[in-house]
């Protein structure tokens, strides 16, 4: 399945997102309505399968990015790509809901699909960029 494939792609990224964060969080999202986003053009419901979360220190207190991750057969890929749109506009449209104290830097993220037959180049290219910055 691409969870399996994504799961073990990410198994192989971790080294190098070690030399950029000191904590690394992978969570398979089961369902749970607290993690669920909605879309900026229709409000349609949307829970995707991964969240990724990352932290590190600098000189003000702390740096987090929240990245959200979907991976999607290549059935559904067409079918789903208003979810993908939505997930590429997350980080300049999204509006944090809540601050919280040592919360000096927060990025909220979504990646392209994760598709191991016909997207898998444009995946590892976003995370490159992403882990880079």
């Amino acid at each position: 399945s691409e969870e399996k494939a994504f799961v073990k792609y990410f198994s192989h990224q971790i080294d190098e997102i070690k030399k950029q964060y000191e904590e690394i969080y992978l969570v398979r999202n089961e369902r749970i309505a607290d993690l669920a986003l909605y879309s900026f053009d229709t409000g349609e419901r949307f829970e995707p399968d991964y969240l990724l979360f990352l932290r590190k220190k600098h000189a003000d207190g702390y740096e987090q990015e929240q990245i959200y991750i979907e991976p999607k057969g290549s059935h559904l890929l067409e079918k789903d790509a208003w979810k993908e749109a939505f997930l590429l506009r997350i980080e300049q449209e999204g509006i944090p809901c809540k601050k919280y104290a040592d919360d000096n830097q927060y990025r909220v993220i979504g990646l392209p699909f994760f598709n191991e037959e016909h997207r898998l180049a444009e995946f590892e290219e976003a995370m490159e960029i992403f882990i880079a910055k």
